[in-house]
């Protein structure tokens, strides 16, 4: 059962990033954009696992996607 609640205060924060990032990008900060959207595809998959009820740490989105197919 996903605990709606968490879950949308860190995907929230995730969408932040993602505008900010689109910013950074239509500026030509490309260094900026990448590391911005990094950051929110990393927010959006800890908010996830933590609605899930699931431990998130680290920075790796590819290992946190990880813990959720080993979960299923």
């Amino acid at each position: 059962m996903l605990d709606e609640r968490e879950f949308e205060r860190w995907f929230e924060a995730a969408k932040r990033g993602l505008e900010s990032a689109r910013g950074d990008l239509d500026r030509g900060d490309y260094n900026w954009a990448c590391f911005k959207a990094q950051q929110a595809a990393e927010l959006a998959v800890k908010g996830l696992l933590h609605g899930l009820g699931m431990p998130a740490y680290g920075h790796s989105v590819s290992r946190l996607l990880r813990q959720l197919e080993e979960k299923s």
